[in-house]
C-alpha cells in the first residue's frame, strides 16, 4: 500500500511539475519571430511570416547552405519562390524541426538539404535536449527572464518578421583558400552516424507524406567538402533514391577561391554565391517543374523585396 501510495505521489508530482513546464514555456516562448521580440535565429525563422503557400522551395542544412543560396537571385531570375532555413552547426534534429514547423503554412515542392549536417557528430544527450526544448520552450528560451514583459503573459503568438533575404547571409569579404588537393579522387567512403541516417529517414519520410521531393545538395566548400563525403552521398542517394547535386564537381560553376570565399575555402562570398544560385536556379528550373511566379500578383511583395535586396548587394 506506501508503495503505490509513493508512486502516485510521484505521478502527480511530475503531472504538477509538467504543467507548469508547459505554463512557464508560453510565457517565456517569443510572440514574434524577431530579434526584438526574443526569438533566436530570426534569419532562419522569417520563414514563419511568409504569405501562406507561397515558397516552391525549402533549403535546411547548417551555414554552407545559407552562405551559399540566395532566395532573391532565383526569384529575379526564374520566377521560383525558395527561403533557407539554414542555421549555424544546424544539426538534422533542428532540420527536422524546422521542415515540421514550416509545414504549417507552407507546401513547398521540393526540400534541399546541404550534405554537410549529414557529417556532424550527434549524440544521444543532445537528441534528449533537443527533444525537451521541442516539448517545453523555456530550457530554450531561459535566459528571456530579464526581458519579459506584462503582454508576454496574455499576447498570442503572431508572427510578422520581414527577412528580405529570405535565409541568405549577405557577405562580400573575401580572403583566399588553399586548394592543393582539394579534388582528389579516393575510394575512401566517409561514414555517417547512426542518428543522422535515423533523421534522415524521418525527414524523407516526412516529404513523402506530404509530396514533396527531397534532394541533397553538397555546396562548393574546400573545407568541409572532399571525395570520401561524395562517395558516401552519391550511395546514400543510390540507396534512397534521392536527387545529389554535388557542386564542387560541377566545372560550369566556376568557383575562383582566390576571389569567392569570405574564410579562405570555409564559405563562399556574394561573389561564389552569385554563381552556385545562377546554376542551382537553372537545375530547379530545368529538372523540377516549378512554376515562375512573377507574372502572378498573389507573389508581388516577392518583387517589392527583390527592389530592397538590390539596394543591399549595392552597399
Amino acid at each position: 500500500m506506501k508503495l503505490n501510495k509513493i508512486i502516485l505521489k510521484g505521478i502527480i508530482f511530475v503531472a504538477i511539475f509538467g504543467v507548469l513546464l508547459m505554463g512557464f514555456s508560453y510565457v517565456f516562448e517569443p510572440k514574434n519571430n524577431t530579434k526584438e521580440a526574443g526569438m533566436r535565429q530570426v534569419s532562419a525563422k522569417g520563414i514563419l511570416s511568409e504569405k501562406e503557400n507561397t515558397i516552391d522551395v525549402l533549403v535546411i542544412g547548417d551555414s554552407e547552405s545559407y552562405s551559399s543560396i540566395s532566395p532573391m537571385q532565383i526569384w529575379n531570375e526564374h520566377g521560383i519562390t525558395s527561403y533557407v532555413c539554414g542555421t549555424p552547426k544546424q544539426s538534422l534534429h533542428d532540420s527536422y524541426k524546422f521542415l515540421s514547423d514550416c509545414l504549417k503554412t507552407q507546401k513547398p515542392k521540393v526540400v534541399i538539404m546541404e550534405t554537410n549536417a549529414l557529417f556532424r557528430k550527434y549524440s544521444l544527450e543532445k537528441y534528449f535536449s533537443a527533444k525537451a526544448e521541442d516539448i517545453f520552450p523555456i530550457f530554450e528560451y531561459h535566459n528571456r527572464w530579464k526581458k519579459l514583459k506584462l503582454e508576454d503573459l496574455t499576447t498570442q503568438i503572431h508572427y510578422t518578421g520581414d527577412e528580405t533575404l529570405k535565409g541568405f547571409h549577405l557577405s562580400k569579404k573575401v580572403k583566399p583558400a588553399q586548394v592543393k588537393n582539394y579534388k582528389k579522387k579516393t575510394e575512401e567512403v566517409k561514414n555517417i552516424s547512426k542518428w543522422n541516417l535515423y533523421y534522415l529517414d524521418c525527414l524523407l519520410k516526412l516529404c513523402q507524406d506530404n509530396d514533396i521531393e527531397f534532394m541533397l545538395l553538397s555546396t562548393p566548400s574546400t573545407k568541409n567538402w572532399n571525395y570520401a563525403k561524395h562517395n558516401r552521398l552519391e550511395q546514400l542517394s543510390q540507396d534512397k533514391n534521392i536527387d545529389f547535386l554535388d557542386m564542387n564537381l560541377v566545372d560550369q560553376i566556376h568557383i575562383d577561391w582566390n576571389k569567392d570565399t569570405r574564410d579562405k575555402g570555409d564559405h563562399l562570398n556574394y561573389a561564389g554565391a552569385q554563381k552556385v544560385t545562377e546554376y542551382l536556379g537553372q537545375y530547379l528550373s530545368q529538372n523540377k517543374q516549378l512554376k515562375n511566379h512573377k507574372q502572378d500578383s498573389y507573389y508581388a511583395k516577392w518583387n517589392d523585396d527583390y527592389l530592397k535586396y538590390q539596394k543591399m548587394i549595392k552597399k
